[in-house]
């Protein structure tokens, strides 16, 4: 299975099954998902980008990035780190529905 570049994603686990980082559009609930679980999963939150969803289509908004810390990082600093990322997005949902999350693996790039 790969990643549908046409869907908006509204759960957290395709993410980590397919490797969406950079590339999947995520609804405002999975993208906080995301964020809440990935220190769990070895990755830290270092760019969210949010934007409007067209169906389909993603309209990246330049006035709703939010830029985390860069790998390597510990798993500690990395859970800190993606809780700024989650209530970012909950601060944005009211007006952007689409999100976008980079999340290298805590390791590095």
């Amino acid at each position: 299975m790969s990643i549908n570049k046409t869907h908006k994603y509204e759960e957290a686990e395709p993410f980590f099954e397919l490797g969406g980082s950079v590339v999947m559009i995520l609804g405002a609930e999975a993208a906080i998902s995301v964020c809440l679980l990935a220190a769990s999963r070895g990755r830290v939150v270092a760019r969210v980008e949010g934007g409007i969803w067209h169906s389909p289509g993603f309209e990246a908004r330049v006035d709703c990035i939010w830029d985390g810390i860069d790998p390597p990082t510990s798993r500690e600093q990395a859970d800190e780190n993606n809780q700024l990322a989650a209530q970012f997005i909950r601060d944005e949902a009211g007006v952007h529905d689409s999100f976008v999350i980079t999340a290298p693996t805590i390791d590095g790039w």
